[in-house]
C-alpha cells in the first residue's frame, strides 16, 4: 500500500479495482480525503489529484478552463485503467458532472459512477439572490476575471465543529492573499471566472446524460445550501443507466462527504462498489 501526498494528491494502492475521485472545482483533494480512507479500507486502489490551477493563488485558479480539468482526469482515468480491470468515478459538485462526463466519453473504461451533490445550478437556500444577474456580466472577459465572490456562510456544512474552524479562515482571508489553508479547505473565493468555466461545461454534459448507461449512485443532501436537491432528481432522471440509485441525505448540506453523514456516504459508496 502507498500514500502519497506529493501536490497534494491523495494515492492509496490496494486492488485490482479502482476509484478515480474528483474534487470540486476551487475545492482541493483535502475534503475527499475521509472518502478516500474509507473506500481504501474497503480493498480499492484510490486516487485524488490537485485539478490544474488549483491550491494555489487566486489568480492562477482564474485561469483554469473545464477543458483542462476533463485533460487532467482522462490521463489519471487511463493511468488507472493500466493496471486495475475496473475503474470507477467519483466526484463532487461540478467534479460529478466531469466523472458522468468521463463515463460518456469513455464507456468501456468507466465501470460505474458515482455523483456526489451533483451541482448543474447553484440554487442551493444560502445563495445570495444577487448572484442570479452573474451570467449577464460573466461574458464580459473583464469583469469575468475583476469579479470574486466570498463563499457563503455555512461554507456547505452542517457541523458547527467544522463550520467553525473553516468560517475563521475564510473570514479572514484577504484576496490578494487567501493563504495557505486553502490546501485544506479551499479557496475562499469563488471567481466569476471559476462559475463562467462551470456553466460552459455544465451546458454539455446535460445533453450527454441521456447516453450514459453505467451503473451510477447519486447522493444529495435535502438541505444542501448551494445547490439545492432538485440538481440530484435531475441528474436521476434524465440519466441513461438502467442501474440507478439516489440517495437523500436528511443531517448535512453540500460537502456531504466531510459533514454530519459523511459515515453513511462513505458507506453507501462502498455497497454501491462492491456488488459491481
Amino acid at each position: 500500500m502507498e500514500n502519497n501526498t506529493k501536490e497534494n494528491a491523495i494515492f492509496l494502492k490496494s486492488s485490482k479495482k479502482a476509484v478515480l475521485l474528483i474534487h470540486g472545482i476551487t475545492g482541493t483533494p483535502a475534503e475527499m480525503n475521509y472518502l478516500a480512507r474509507a473506500i481504501h479500507k474497503a480493498g480499492y486502489t484510490v486516487l485524488c489529484k490537485t485539478l490544474p490551477h488549483h491550491c494555489a493563488s487566486l489568480n492562477e485558479l482564474k485561469k483554469v478552463t473545464w477543458q483542462e480539468i476533463f485533460q487532467f482526469c482522462q490521463e489519471d482515468l487511463h493511468r488507472l485503467k493500466t493496471d486495475h480491470p475496473k475503474v470507477f468515478v467519483a466526484g463532487l459538485s461540478m467534479g460529478a458532472l466531469m466523472g458522468i462526463h468521463l463515463a460518456y466519453k469513455f464507456p468501456q473504461e468507466v465501470s460505474g459512477i458515482i455523483a456526489l451533490s451533483p451541482t448543474l445550478f447553484y440554487d442551493g437556500w444560502a445563495i445570495n439572490k444577487g448572484q442570479l444577474f452573474m451570467p449577464l456580466v460573466w461574458h464580459i472577459p473583464f469583469l469575468r476575471n475583476a469579479i470574486n465572490i466570498r463563499e457563503n456562510y455555512p461554507y456547505g456544512l452542517k457541523d458547527e465543529f467544522l463550520r467553525e474552524n473553516i468560517r475563521k479562515f475564510y473570514s479572514q482571508a484577504k484576496i490578494n492573499d487567501p493563504g495557505g489553508k486553502s490546501v485544506l479547505f479551499g479557496s475562499p473565493f469563488f471567481p466569476l471566472a471559476c462559475l463562467y468555466q462551470h456553466s460552459l461545461f455544465m451546458k454539455i454534459a446535460r445533453k450527454e446524460f441521456a447516453q450514459v448507461r453505467q451503473p451510477i449512485i447519486i447522493l444529495h443532501a435535502r438541505q444542501d445550501d448551494m445547490a439545492s436537491l432538485r440538481n440530484a432528481e435531475y441528474v436521476f432522471e434524465h440519466i441513461g443507466s438502467a442501474d440507478k440509485k439516489l440517495i437523500v441525505l436528511e443531517d448535512c448540506y453540500h460537502m456531504i462527504i466531510i459533514d454530519k453523514e459523511r459515515e453513511r456516504a462513505a458507506q453507501e459508496v462502498i455497497n454501491f462498489l462492491n456488488r459491481l
